[in-house]
């Protein structure tokens, strides 16, 4: 018997299996494409027929295919659901944290054990160290996949047992990644408004993001203990800021969207009374039942 399978060999896909099999693993792959395989098929890799064919042939299966839709499309069949029982069941497509749970059932209810992970990395990351990889599920499941997951990256580390957690831990980061696009493109259309080149913008990025990061990381702590009345940069500052943002888009004539949003979140705040407060007490705005 193999070590582990793999199902789908996309770009991420591939990079996983090349990975487990260049530590010298006995690996099973299944791609609908099966040409994909080719640059696989050498002593310690065997290109299985069917997806069925493929779980059976290893104890542990990992599935990365373009998404959860895609992933019950070849799993949830009653061959495929017979082949799980027993087996750990790691899905590393993207999903959401409602999928992941939902996707957690139904691998349950065929007998296997099940992972759901999230790979903050690009493929030619992979067997690198730079990069997180986040598991959550069944304990017992990560266990005895550790070894593996350790392969790809030592920052492989395990959530909880509750399937969203690594999908939602993701999505989290994600959205700071967005912010700071969002806001940078922001600043573009300020310094191009202005007459000033983007070079002198990239000159300065990285030391505000190392800065404004350093901040963040410190209002995030204070969310947990406390200390959000309080700050050097605080909510009202922010106003203040926005608003010099939006009238010199008008003048301009530049889009205000992403200044007039900020300005609407952080003004909600100051009329709950934070103006004073750290940054961090914006997340009472994104709280369930908030004004």
């Amino acid at each position: 018997m193999a070590q582990v399978s793999f199902i789908g060999l996309g770009a991420m896909g591939f990079a996983l299996a090349d990975t487990a099999a260049k530590f010298g693993r006995e690996i099973v792959v299944w791609n609908r494409t099966s040409d994909k395989a080719l640059p696989l098929a050498v002593g310690n890799v065997t290109v299985a027929a069917t997806p069925a064919e493929a779980i059976s042939a290893s104890p542990m299966v990992v599935v990365c295919v373009s998404d959860y839709a895609t992933t019950a499309s070849l799993l949830a069949t009653p061959e495929c659901m017979a082949a799980l029982k027993g087996r750990i069941l790691i899905q590393l497509s993207s999903g959401s944290p409602t999928l992941s749970r939902s996707a957690s059932d139904w691998a349950k209810r065929a007998g296997a054990a099940y992972l759901d992970g999230e790979i903050v990395a690009y493929p030619n990351q992979i067997g690198g160290d730079e990069f997180p990889l986040l598991l959550a599920g069944d304990k017992a499941a990560y266990d005895a996949a550790e070894p593996l997951l350790k392969e790809y990256t030592p920052q492989a580390r395990y959530l909880g047992s509750d399937p969203a957690k690594s999908s939602a831990l993701n999505l989290a980061a994600l959205s700071g990644s967005l912010g700071m696009t969002i806001g940078i493109m922001n600043g573009a259309a300020l310094c191009e408004a202005a007459g000033i080149s983007l070079q002198e913008l990239v000159r300065d990025l990285p030391t505000n993001t190392a800065y404004d990061a350093q901040a963040l990381m410190g209002s995030l702590r204070k969310i947990e203990n406390g200390g959000l009345d309080s700050s050097d940069a605080p909510i009202g500052v922010w106003v203040q800021i926005a608003d010099l943002m939006i009238e010199f888009q008008q003048e301009t004539g530049y889009r205000t969207d992403v200044s007039a949003f900020a300005r609407q979140l952080f003004g909600r705040a100051v009329d709950l009374g934070l103006a004073t407060n750290d940054v961090g007490s914006l997340l009472e705005m994104l709280r369930p039942n908030r004004p």
